[in-house]
């Protein structure tokens, strides 16, 4: 029972470092390649992230609390640390406790829902079918991201930092999940898991480019 607490802990001390990294990061403008101000909002670091926590559990609904708890740990601990660091802002986005708390609070919905969808990723950790289909939807979805971040490195010469960190993303969860599963199933469940992605982005908003 220690070792589990133990694990719960490490999830929300993540949550609070990543959440307040990002906010961090959001002092930086935007205005340049690396685009580091928008790390927060890339689905490819909720990815990584996410399933890197999985990794700590060995049981389904641990992983689902765990997972929970580290989200929700991160999204307050990001807009509470944007309150504490607002003055460093020209146009804060939060400059009243009240409302980081309500905005941390609001936010434990989209936290709880990641814990529920940690119980389709916690399939990705088997080696069998399921467990290739599973783990090819973050694989899908970096890199359909790394496209699309791709795309506005060329046109827009922004987002390279999270087109580096998704590229990086996809291998290194490829070297954690993939031991045992048929490397070709699951490198063309990826390839159609993204190309969905890609296709109903593009017919949603009439463009691929990242923002």
């Amino acid at each position: 029972m220690e070792k589990i607490k133990n694990k719960f802990s490490t999830a929300v001390v993540s949550g609070i470092i990543f959440g307040s990294l990002c906010a961090l990061l959001d002092l930086i403008p935007a205005n340049n390649i690396w685009t580091f101000s928008s790390f927060s909002g890339s689905l490819g670091f909720w990815a990584i992230s996410g399933m890197i926590i999985l990794m700590l559990y060995d049981k389904m609904w641990r992983s689902a609390v765990g997972t929970g708890l580290y989200f929700a740990c991160m999204n307050a601990s990001f807009f509470i640390m944007h309150y504490i660091i607002s003055p460093l802002f020209q146009y804060p986005r939060i400059n009243e406790l009240s409302s980081a708390l309500i905005q941390a609070a609001t936010w434990t919905i989209p936290s709880a829902l990641c814990g529920l969808c940690a119980i389709v990723a916690f399939q990705a950790k088997k080696d069998n079918f399921l467990g290739t289909a599973a783990l090819s939807l973050p694989l899908g979805l970096l890199l359909s991201e790394a496209v699309r971040m791709f795309l506005s490195v060329i046109i827009n010469h922004k987002y390279l930092f999270q087109l580096i960190v998704d590229i990086l993303g996809f291998f290194l969860l490829w070297i954690l999940y993939s031991k045992q599963k048929k490397k070709i199933w699951l490198f063309l469940f990826s390839i159609a898991v993204g190309g969905v992605i890609i296709l109903t982005t593009y017919i949603v908003n009439k463009n691929l480019l990242f923002y």
